[in-house]
């Protein structure tokens, strides 16, 4: 699932390409595919006949993230959220309707995880922004921008960790689960915003932390060391464009680089990378999620 990088990079790239375009008209057979009973996102076919009439016409503001969302601002006060889930992502490119689906020529978009389109918005440039999701678990919905402090779609998120977010605020959030395992305690939306199971496992590793510690055994010197690797990290990854070791693309259609970097994350029986440190990486079932770690020197 794209994480706090991932998305950043994406609305990164929305902002560059989406600058003074309106939407021309929107397709979207998700209500098809899916046959969803739910009536509160375009997988529903009222649901996207709505959202279709109230986005056409209008332009693009801005975008911005908000945790895993992607929030893109209209000028007729209307916000899209986009939250893409396991396999979603975004991409502005030329698309072309053949009679059953959508295709491109563009060789960017020639990657088979960029072909699952589900949603295209046709631009005013003649370009458009597809959004592909292999496994259609991808979430698009449509509120009052005025209203985002309220809306259901975002409430009960944490803090953001890139935010000026403090060390006191860091440890509070942690501690509001005393006997939650750190690697699950760090993946809980409600006590930080944007972090999933890539960035909860390389942080825990730069901080020499076992991913099943409870957070009411961990020391002051131990979460200090854990919020300075979590910003560290988190900016390194969007300096490299995020993390494409599954199927993640930004709005070019090109991988992110942070997959080169990691340190533990799939690293499973490989020799542990810390310096000094003769552990192999372990691999193993917490909460459900997969946790990779050192034995050795993440006590």
């Amino acid at each position: 699932m794209p994480e706090l990088p991932e998305v950043t990079t994406t609305v990164n790239g929305l902002n560059k390409v989406l600058k003074g375009l309106s939407i021309k008209d929107v397709w979207s057979d998700y209500y098809v595919s899916t046959a969803s009973k739910r009536t509160d996102n375009i997988k529903n076919e009222k649901y996207f006949g709505t959202f279709k009439k109230e986005i056409v016409g209008e332009k693009f503001q801005e975008a911005e993230r908000r945790g895993k969302n992607i929030l893109i601002h209209l000028t007729n006060g209307k916000t899209i959220l986009v939250h893409m889930k396991m396999t979603g992502h975004l991409l502005y490119g030329n698309y072309e309707w053949n009679g059953k689906s959508w295709s491109s020529n563009d060789k960017l978009l020639s990657d088979p995880f960029n072909k699952f389109v589900h949603l295209i918005f046709s631009l005013s440039d003649g370009r458009h922004l597809a959004f592909s999701d292999m496994r259609k678990f991808a979430k698009v919905v449509l509120f009052e921008t005025s209203a985002r402090g309220s809306t259901v779609h975002l409430e009960n998120i944490g803090p953001e960790p890139l935010d000026n977010l403090s060390l006191e605020t860091f440890t509070n959030q942690l501690e509001t689960i005393p006997k939650g395992k750190i690697k699950t305690v760090l993946m809980d939306q409600s006590v930080i915003a944007g972090i999933g199971n890539i960035y909860s496992d390389e942080i825990l590793w730069e901080a020499n932390i076992n991913p099943e510690r409870e957070v009411k055994s961990l020391m002051k010197s131990e979460i200090k060391n854990m919020w300075k690797a979590m910003i560290m990290i988190l900016e390194s990854s969007i300096k490299m464009g995020g993390d494409s070791m599954s199927d993640y693309r930004n709005v070019y259609g090109e991988k992110g680089n942070f997959q080169n970097a990691h340190k533990v994350y799939r690293r499973t029986k490989e020799k542990c990378l810390k310096k000094g440190c003769s552990g192999i990486i372990t691999r193993k079932i917490i909460a459900g999620r997969s946790s990779h770690y050192c034995s050795v020197h993440q006590q």
